[in-house]
């Protein structure tokens, strides 16, 4: 965190919580006013709120930039709110705003995160926002107001560095987030490039002063590095640049426009570099900008505010809560001892030493106990859930910018919003979910609207975003009805790679489809600015297995793909159904159990594709003996000898096998150490472990996996 005066450190997490929320607010009221074209009175009122809210405790901390910046945010809506009839063109509010917003998250992410933070010189985008304030007011002419709104410096994110050939390739390059010096990443690419491919020819590159000038870092964060080329084989070029180290993306760009170069500042030596944005905000910002300078506004206007007024929002007041904010630490530390209460009180309950004897007196005190700890597991348990709200409506601003660069026609669709999961987990999806979100933008919708109309398909395309509970797992699915994964050349891709371990023939559909998760593999012979089709899905992949989540892709050509996140509960209590299976012990959440039973001979049937099968009440399910599943010694392999549980989860169902029932047991489910993650457990049918009250360990059951797999 950015050093503060003695005892402001607490204020500080405030203003950062509180900041961040209104921006999250502000950027909901954008986009849901751009959607509808029309700005009412109370959008107006709620965000010269917003404004004047940021730049009051902006001032209070200290932050001079940040109170300046919202300062001429806050003008600009004062001018709207006076005088609401003088808005014949807010396209460039929306732009402007937008910039000013993302530039703002930025700044917080750094003073969150970066213990030597400078403040950030925001003159240039003040200068934005004065000239759209002057706009409003009618002192500036439309070509003015429009170079008022662009995106980005006149130069930045140029299409081409100026006085390049024609005949030349140009490609921008952008570098991992948070790499550092990014400047000196750039050079050693270019060496790159010229020890691997012979006959190339490097005509310029843009900023030039990459190996004198360490502000020119930042040039290259904001607007990727330039760089235009000769060669005879150009794929070997790009293959030399996609494996160059910490290139994030690249793209090749058109050499039909050379707007002036644009240089990095020259270092100051009075004042100190202008620091980078934070690479989270990064991320989004420099498309962000960048879309918003190259796409046409919209034909359309909003209207000016409407007479009638809306309801107050709940974020509007009409009613004060009681609300505290408590550091999540302290959260976790509650969450972990009452875990450990739980595992203490079976520990009691269970002793070896109370068989056999009748304690009436000590039977009734352990039934109010486990009363007791049950509520205060489920207060606990709820006070550390979170909807999902937050980070699925990020994904409206990411959508609406790549709508804006890329001109697709598309519209994200959210559903489950409102499923609660543990903030931890929260706060680990934003990242998994904005890439997948915007694969599927890019590569997923199809690039022309005539090209889905030939294909019988609505003109405008649709990305859905859903979430649901099954099983005591949160369920994430990121689907487009695009035109889908070409398994054909997925497959010819692999094997180039060598990456096949078997005959193409023995290949599933899923498992050619899965195979786009593999570390570097990608389709595309050239990567967007914004993602390409399994570039990073791998690392998407991983970090969801962190979480001990998993990540699946279902997907039909011509008409869609599918994304599926699945994260179990690693810290989580829960009911489960203790059952043996051979010297080891399991737990099966009670939540999917539907019933218990002995098997009689005659009830087997025998499929030649799917095994054992169990006809129950008309309906037919797959078995699996569980001894056979994780290859554990059994004496119990007689039907009748053993006691077969029915599960069923997501309307799918299936018997499992075991020796038989210990009973049920409050369980705290815990991840399986990080060193384990690379034999893939959870694939084998494992979502986690616990321990019993006399120590032992207990492997939880992973239902969704197991059933997937018959």
């Amino acid at each position: 965190m950015a050093k503060v005066e003695p005892g402001m450190e607490a204020m500080v997490d405030v203003y950062i919580f509180e900041t961040t929320a209104l921006l999250e607010q502000l950027d909901e009221i954008l986009l849901r006013t751009e959607k509808a074209n029309e700005f009412t009175e109370e959008d107006i009122n709620e965000i010269f709120r917003i404004m004047h809210t940021v730049k009051g405790s902006s001032a209070m901390m200290g932050f001079e930039n940040l109170q300046m910046l919202a300062h001429k945010g806050e003008d600009m809506f004062f001018i709207i709110r006076e005088a609401p009839e003088k808005m014949t063109d807010v396209g460039f509010v929306y732009d402007l705003v937008f910039q000013m917003s993302d530039l703002f998250k930025a700044e917080i992410d750094m003073i969150q995160n970066d213990d030597d933070y400078t403040a950030t010189d925001f003159s240039e985008m003040i200068g934005k926002l004065e000239k759209g304030a002057k706009m409003l007011k009618g002192e500036l002419d439309s070509a003015e107001a429009a170079e008022a709104a662009g995106a980005a410096d006149a130069g930045a994110a140029p299409a081409v560095p100026a006085d390049v050939a024609p005949d030349c390739t140009t490609v921008r390059v952008f570098f991992e987030d948070g790499c550092k010096m990014e400047n000196i990443r750039a050079f050693m690419l270019i060496n790159n490039v010229k020890e691997t491919v012979d006959d190339v020819e490097i005509v310029k590159y843009v900023p030039e002063d990459i190996e004198s000038n360490q502000d020119s870092a930042n040039v290259i964060i904001d607007n990727g590095f330039l760089l235009s080329f000769r060669a005879p084989d150009v794929k070997a070029v790009l293959s030399a640049i996609e494996g160059s180290l910490n290139v994030q993306s690249y793209e090749v760009i058109d050499n039909t426009t050379a707007p002036a170069e644009e240089k990095a500042p020259e270092p100051a030596p009075a004042a100190a570099p202008q620091p980078a944005p934070a690479p989270a905000a990064a991320a989004q910002a420099a498309p962000a900008a960048a879309a918003a300078q190259a796409a046409p506004k919209p034909a359309e206007k909003p209207k000016a505010p409407a007479a009638e007024q809306k309801a107050p929002t709940a974020s509007s007041g009409g009613g004060k809560q009681s609300l505290i904010s408590v550091n999540l630490q302290k959260l976790d530390q509650l969450h972990d001892i009452v875990g450990e209460i739980i595992t203490t009180e079976s520990m009691v309950i269970s002793n070896p030493e109370l068989e056999g004897l009748r304690l009436e007196s000590f039977t009734k005190s352990a039934r109010e106990l486990r009363k007791l700890t049950d509520e205060l597991q489920d207060t606990v348990m709820s006070i550390r859930m979170v909807p999902l709200t937050g980070p699925f409506q990020k994904m409206n601003r990411i959508v609406r910018d790549m709508k804006v660069k890329l001109n697709k026609d598309v519209e994200l669709v959210i559903e489950g919003d409102t499923t609660e999961v543990d903030k931890s987990i929260v706060d680990n999806l934003n990242d998994p979910l904005m890439h997948l979100v915007r694969n599927a933008v890019d590569h997923g919708i199809e690039n022309t609207t005539e090209e889905r109309v030939a294909r019988g398909k609505p003109a405008k395309g649709t990305v859905k975003l859903s979430a649901m509970s099954s099983s005591g797992e949160v369920v994430i699915t990121i689907s487009d009805d695009g035109q889908g994964i070409d398994t054909e050349k997925v497959i010819s891709k692999a094997e180039r790679n060598g990456l096949l371990t078997k005959p193409i023939s023995e290949y599933t559909e899923r498992e050619i489809q899965n195979m786009i998760l593999l570390p570097g593999f990608s389709t595309n012979d050239v990567v967007t600015e914004y993602s390409g089709r399994g570039v990073g899905m791998d690392v998407v992949k991983s970090n969801l297995s962190k979480m001990g989540g998993s990540l699946t892709v279902e997907s039909k050509k011509g008409e869609g793909t599918s994304f599926i996140i699945k994260i179990p509960l690693t810290l989580a209590i829960v009911d489960g159904m203790e059952i043996m299976v051979g010297d080891a012990e399991f737990t099966v959440p009670i939540s999917v159990i539907k019933e218990s039973f002995i098997v009689k001979h005659e009830q087997i049937l025998n499929d030649t594709r799917r095994g054992e099968m169990i006809m129950i009440r008309g309906v037919c399910y797959p078995m699996l003996r569980l001894n056979e599943k994780f290859g554990l010694p059994s004496d119990v392999n007689d039907i009748e000898d053993g006691i077969v549980l029915l599960i069923e989860s997501e309307n799918r169902g299936i018997c499992l096998f075991a020796d038989k029932l210990i009973g049920e047991q409050q369980v705290v489910v815990k991840p399986f150490p990080k060193y384990l993650s690379q034999y893939d457990i959870k694939g084998q049918g494992l979502s986690g472990c616990t321990i019993m009250g006399d120590g032992s360990i207990s492997l939880i059951i992973d239902v969704n996996t197991l059933i997937g797999s018959r």
